[in-house]
C-alpha cells in the first residue's frame, strides 16, 4: 500500500495534500498565484506556477519525510481552458493564456466564416461550437496566428493539468478529457486517444503542436529523477493522467449517487451532476463533458464568478485602501460570518446582481454587468455584504432547474466544496435559496486535492474506486428553512427579471467603455 500526493491548481492558488495509504490527509500546503491583466490579455507566468507547486510539495515532504517516502501515486487537477506553450524539455516558451482571456475569438469565428457547416459539425461531434470567448481552441489559434515566434518555439500546447504532469515526468501527454476545451476530439464516444481529423482540418490548428492523447486512467509516467530529488519524493512514484477541477469536484461529491449534486464556489461557481449521454443545450450553455471514467459524462455548466465577487466586494469596498481612507486588512473573510449573523435573510430587500465579468450559464452574455438594486437609506453595510452572497446563490438557483432538465435527474442535496463551504452562514444562504440541503465537505478547501490523491491510489489499485469519495461529506447539514421560502421565491423572480431588464443597459455601457479604452 502506498501514500499519495494530490495537487489542485486553481486560478488564485495551488493546493497540495499528502495522504497516507488509507487515503487520510496527513498534511496540506497552499501557495497563492499571481495573474496579470492588461486589457483583454489575462496571463500567468507558467514558470512561477511550477515554482510555487514545488514549494508547496517541498513543505509537505520536509515536514513528513516518512509518509513522503511511501508516495507511490500522484494525482493532478486544475482549472482549464488555459494554455501553456512548452518546448520539448517542457519549458514554457510563453505565458499561460488564462481561461478568462478572450483573445483568439476572431479566429474562432473565422472557422464558421470559411465553412457554413462548422457550427453544426462542432455541436454534433464535440458539443461546443467554435465561438471563442475564453475557450482553449481560441487560445491555440491566437498563439498560432498572432504570436508566431511563440508558436515556432512550441512543441506542444498544454492545459495546466497536463503541464504539471509533464513537468513532473518529462513526458508530454493529454487526454480526451483534459483537451475538452480545445474542441478537437469526437465526444460522441468515450476513450478517444486520437484527435478528430475533420475538426482539426476545419479549425486550421497545427496538429504538430498538439500533445499526444492517452487514456483517462493511464499512467503518464514515473517521477523524473531530478524532480523527485528536488521534491523529496521517491522516483518510483507514478503520475496519472490529469483532470479538470469540475470533474474532480464531481468525483469528490459522489455525483454518481442518485439525487446527489456537486457544488463549488471558488473563483467561479459550478454545479455538477452526472448525465447519461452526450448532449448540448445551447440556449442555456449546458452540455455533456467526458468524465473521469471511460463510460460516463458530466454536466458542464459554468455559472460565472462566485467567490471572486464576494472577494471583490470585501477588498474594494468594505476594506478598501484608497484616497478616501485606509480600511485594509490582511483577513478579508474574517468578519464575513459576523455580517451574515447580524443581517436578516433577504438583506432588507437589497438585491445584488453578480455578473461583474459577464454572465455564463444559464444565459451567457460577455457584456452583462452587475451591481446592487433596491438599496435604500435604511440599507446597512452588513446587508450589502449579505446581498452579495445571496446574489451568488440566486445565480446558481437560476441555473439549477435547467441542469435538472438537461440530466433528467432531480438533485436532492448538494455536497459543497471550496473556500465558501467553510462559512456556516453562506451554507445556510445556499440551502435557503436553492431550496436543497447543503452538506459542506470535510476540509472543503482541500477536498478536491484529496480526491485526486485518492483517485490516483484507486488507479494504482491500492484503493477501490467506490471508496474514492468516502468520507467527503461532513457531519453538518444545512436544511432549507421554509419560513423564508416565499420571500426568496419572490427575490428569485425579480433577480431573473433584472437580468432581462438591465441587459440592454449593460450592453450599451460596456460596449461604449470598451471601445473608449
Amino acid at each position: 500500500m502506498s501514500a499519495a500526493l494530490g495537487l489542485d491548481v486553481g486560478t488564485t492558488n495551488v493546493k497540495a495534500v499528502l495522504v497516507d495509504p488509507d487515503g487520510t490527509v496527513v498534511a496540506c500546503a497552499q501557495r497563492g498565484l499571481q495573474t496579470s491583466r492588461q486589457g483583454t490579455a489575462v496571463e500567468q507566468d507558467a514558470d512561477d506556477l511550477w515554482a510555487r507547486i514545488c514549494d508547496a510539495i517541498a513543505e509537505l515532504t520536509s515536514a513528513h519525510p516518512q509518509v513522503a517516502s511511501q508516495v507511490g501515486a500522484v494525482g493532478v487537477c486544475s482549472q482549464y481552458s488555459s494554455i501553456v506553450p512548452v518546448n520539448a524539455q517542457v519549458e514554457p516558451v510563453g505565458p499561460m493564456v488564462m481561461w478568462s482571456d478572450h483573445r483568439g475569438t476572431d479566429h474562432s469565428w473565422d472557422i464558421m466564416g470559411r465553412d457554413e457547416s462548422a457550427f453544426l459539425t462542432w455541436i454534433d461531434v464535440h458539443g461546443i461550437p467554435p465561438v471563442g470567448g475564453g475557450l482553449a481552441l481560441a487560445h491555440l489559434l491566437f498563439l498560432q496566428h498572432d504570436r508566431p515566434k511563440i508558436h515556432q518555439a512550441t512543441t506542444a500546447y498544454l492545459e495546466p493539468m497536463d503541464y504539471v504532469t509533464a513537468r513532473l515526468t518529462r513526458r508530454i501527454t493529454a487526454t480526451q478529457h483534459s483537451m475538452f476545451m480545445s474542441q478537437l476530439c469526437d465526444n460522441r464516444s468515450l476513450g478517444a486517444t486520437e484527435y478528430d481529423s475533420h475538426l482539426i482540418e476545419l479549425s486550421g490548428v497545427d496538429p504538430d503542436r498538439l500533445p499526444p492523447l492517452i487514456g483517462i486512467d493511464d499512467e503518464v509516467g514515473r517521477l523524473d529523477e531530478g524532480v523527485a530529488a528536488q521534491l523529496g519524493l521517491p522516483t518510483t512514484a507514478v503520475v496519472y493522467a490529469g483532470s479538470n477541477d469540475t470533474a474532480a469536484l464531481g468525483v469528490a461529491a459522489g455525483v454518481g449517487r442518485p439525487g446527489r449534486g456537486g457544488l463549488a464556489i471558488g473563483t467561479t461557481s459550478v454545479l455538477v451532476d452526472s448525465v447519461a449521454d452526450k448532449n448540448t443545450d445551447l440556449d442555456h450553455e449546458i452540455l455533456s463533458m467526458p468524465a473521469l471514467s471511460r463510460d460516463s459524462y458530466l454536466v458542464f455548466a459554468e455559472n460565472g464568478y462566485g467567490g471572486r465577487v464576494v472577494e471583490y466586494m470585501l477588498e474594494q469596498h468594505v476594506y478598501a485602501n484608497d484616497t478616501l481612507a485606509d480600511h485594509s486588512t490582511g483577513e478579508l473573510f474574517a468578519r464575513l460570518e459576523n455580517a451574515l449573523d447580524q443581517s436578516s435573510p433577504g438583506a432588507g430587500g437589497a438585491l445584488f446582481l453578480p455578473w461583474l465579468g459577464g454572465s455564463l450559464a444559464p444565459s451567457a452574455n460577455p457584456n452583462m454587468r452587475g451591481g446592487f438594486i433596491n438599496v435604500s437609506l435604511e440599507t446597512h453595510r452588513v446587508e450589502l455584504v449579505r446581498s452579495v452572497t445571496e446574489g451568488v446563490a440566486h445565480n446558481l438557483a437560476w441555473l439549477l432547474p435547467h441542469v435538472e432538465t438537461f440530466t433528467g435527474n432531480t438533485i436532492d442535496e448538494f455536497i459543497f466544496v471550496g473556500g465558501a463551504a467553510r462559512s456556516p452562514g453562506w451554507c445556510q444562504v445556499l440551502a435557503d435559496i436553492l431550496d436543497r440541503p447543503i452538506a459542506p465537505a470535510a476540509d472543503p478547501d482541500t477536498a478536491v486535492a484529496r480526491t485526486v490523491a485518492r483517485l490516483a491510489l484507486a488507479r494504482r489499485g491500492d484503493l477501490a474506486r467506490s471508496e474514492v469519495d468516502d468520507g467527503v461529506e461532513a457531519a453538518t447539514r444545512y436544511e432549507p428553512r421554509s419560513e423564508y421560502r416565499p420571500m426568496y421565491e419572490m427575490h428569485q423572480e425579480q433577480f431573473e427579471a433584472a437580468f432581462e431588464a438591465l441587459r440592454p443597459i449593460s450592453e450599451a455601457l460596456t460596449s461604449f467603455h470598451s471601445a473608449e479604452t
